[in-house]
């Protein structure tokens, strides 16, 4: 009996174990497709403005700053895309607004350089 209440303990601690490194991988998965779109982001914007991306640092805060520069601006006027395509559109058309907001509030014409 002690053996049987020992294998179902083991069991019951096994499968925590197992959905926390899952939860885990899928999170930490998410994590990192979200990191590649902003790059993405930053190197498509880059491709619109000056014909090539910024390098991939600088590509992703410009995606990361610019999802939440787009996400706020659409956000104002009711507009929501959804899905990863959504996220791109979004991210690009804030990243776009900062880099030209930036080079006409500076004398940085090369922004991000």
């Amino acid at each position: 009996m002690i053996e049987l209440l020992a294998f179902i303990a083991l069991l019951i601690v096994g499968w925590v174990v197992l959905t926390s490194l899952v939860s885990f991988a899928v999170t930490l998965g998410a994590f990192i497709f979200m990191v590649l779109v902003w790059i993405f982001i930053g190197w498509l914007a880059g491709q619109l403005i000056r014909g090539k991306g910024y390098g991939p640092i600088k590509d992703g805060l410009l995606g990361l700053l610019g999802g939440v520069i787009g996400s706020i601006i659409l956000g104002i006027f009711g507009l929501d895309i959804g899905g990863v395509f959504g996220a791109i559109v979004t991210g690009v058309f804030g990243a776009l607004i900062l880099i030209y907001s930036v080079r006409a509030l500076s004398d940085d014409k090369d922004f991000p350089a």
